[in-house]
Parts: structure tokens; sequence; C-alpha cells
């Protein structure tokens, strides 16, 4: 589990952020959700450099330092300078004990090189859904959604209503409705 040390921000918005950006290294945030108010705080610029580049983090539940006593967070969005190369803003979605909570994780493919539409066939993988929105409990976050390729042929698709029902995570009613193509074997043209 990732953790991360915050501190309390008293003034918020207009300079006071900028000048924390640019000379304290800070990088301002808010935390909100569940049955508390929204806590404007400041994250270590490195501390946060770390925990990004942690594999999976949008996916991760994150343990959060206010003070002394701990909060349990996901990343819902974290915002940076399109030029300069440095964060501007996140916000962090409190996680509840027992509280479903909506996260991104990543689609994994296994056995590609077992895949019967690219070994036999000679076709080429078209990954077309590299992240997915799921549900699910703080402990129950996949770290991703996993499709096996071995058995897939030239010309198939792999939707999200193929990969069955789970009881740890759920998608999204809307994402389920649509069906989205998550991978797919194209034929090779030659």
């Amino acid at each position: 589990m990732i953790n991360l040390k915050v501190e309390k921000r008293e003034k918020v918005g207009g300079l006071s952020a900028k000048k924390a950006i640019k000379e304290d290294k800070k990088v301002p945030a808010i935390i909100y959700g569940g049955d508390k108010e929204p806590m404007p705080v400041f994250l270590q610029n490195n501390e946060l450099i770390k925990a990004i580049s942690s594999e999976n983090v949008f996916g991760s539940v994150i343990e959060i330092d206010i003070d002394n006593k701990k909060e349990m967070v996901v990343f819902k969005e974290v915002q940076k300078h399109p030029s300069k190369n440095i964060f501007t803003h996140v916000d962090l979605l409190r996680v509840m004990p027992g509280k479903r909570v909506a996260v991104t994780v990543p689609v994994d493919l296994i056995n590609v090189d077992k895949c019967y539409g690219i070994k036999i066939e000679g076709g080429v993988i078209n990954h077309v859904i590299k992240e997915i929105g799921v549900i699910a409990k703080a402990d129950s976050i996949p770290e991703s959604i996993v499709v096996d390729m071995e058995e897939i042929k030239s010309k198939e698709k792999v939707r999200l209503s193929s990969l069955g029902d789970n009881t740890d995570y759920d998608f999204p009613s809307s994402l389920k409705s649509e069906d989205p193509v998550l991978v797919s074997v194209l034929t090779a043209r030659g």
C-alpha cells in the first residue's frame, strides 16, 4: 500500500497555491467524499512523484497521514501544468469501509504468445481498451482486468460481456450497456 503524508492548508486558491507549488515544492489537493467535509491539503511534490510512478496507482487505495490521523483515499484526478511538467492540483476521494468506490484499472492480456489468431492464423492483436472503470469495495479492487488470449481466433472480439460476472467488483451500468470491445485479433493482410 502506498502511504502519503499530507498537511492541512489554511489558505485556498490564489497566490498561496502558486507560491506553494513554485517555492515550497508542495502540490495543493482536496480530500472529499464519505461523511466528512472536504479538506484542502498540501502534498509534497517528491512524494507525489513517487506515488504516481507506482504501477496502477489510480486503482489502488492510498493511506494518507494528516496530523497523525490515517485516512484511506483513491486518486480521482491529477492535474499537471501543460508545459512545465509540474503538478498543479490533486483530487483525492475518501474510501469508507464497506462502501464501494469507482476506480480505473488496466486491462492486461495474458497468453498472447499462445494466441491462436496470431500463432496459427498470422493475425495481429488490437488492444482497444487499455484501462477500464470498475466499482468495488476498497479491499476488493482488482489489480487489473485479465483477458486470456490463448483461444481467440482471427476476426474475433473480446467484449466486456464475455468476461463473465465477478463477485468482488462490477462495471458501471453505462459501460455494461455499451458492451465495448476490449481486444480483438485482426487478420494480417499480405
